[in-house]
């Protein structure tokens, strides 16, 4: 058995009926959901918000629950087509022998400074021979790089922008 609350009042609910303190959080549909269970009860409580996961794990501690990644689902399988965790993303921008910019795209599971951003393509580049043993100093100067991060809030932003969500 499911109860489905609103976010506000999933902290009151798992108080109220459940024993255990641990509560799971992921993404679904472009929107945070947090649920807790008692298997020996079969109940499971449900919530989903339109807040970041960061936001929720925040909201979550505070209220003195262990905040774990995943979630409960009835019987053995869960959300398919769930996007989890999203990335930081890193553009970088750069001068070229060319008349356009170069641009180069990475992702991170923590949020990366401009510098290791920086680190890394400059790393990629003399790996795969593009600047030779160029120095950093010599290639930042030279490619005059401009860094973009992204955050996941920002990509949940985006999306829900182009999907018509509030």
């Amino acid at each position: 058995m499911t109860l489905h609350v609103d976010f506000d009042h999933f902290v009151e609910a798992c108080n109220r009926h459940l024993k255990s303190t641990v509560v799971y959080v992921s993404r679904f549909e472009n929107k945070t959901r947090v649920t807790a269970a008692d298997p020996a009860l079969q109940l499971i409580i449900s919530a989903a918000t339109k807040l970041s996961t960061d936001e929720v794990r925040q909201v979550l501690a505070k209220a003195n629950l262990e905040v774990g990644t995943g979630g409960w689902t009835e019987g053995s399988n869960g959300p398919s087509d769930s996007l989890g965790e999203l990335p930081y993303i890193t553009a970088i921008s750069y001068r070229t022998n060319e008349d356009m910019p170069g641009i180069w795209v990475d992702a991170y599971s923590d949020p990366p400074t401009p510098a290791i951003a920086l680190k890394a393509i400059y790393d990629e580049f003399r790996e795969t021979g593009e600047i030779g043993e160029m120095a950093f100093e010599e290639f930042d100067r030279l490619a005059n790089p401009n860094v973009a991060v992204v955050t996941p809030t920002e990509l949940e932003r985006f999306l829900s922008d182009k999907n018509g969500c509030d």
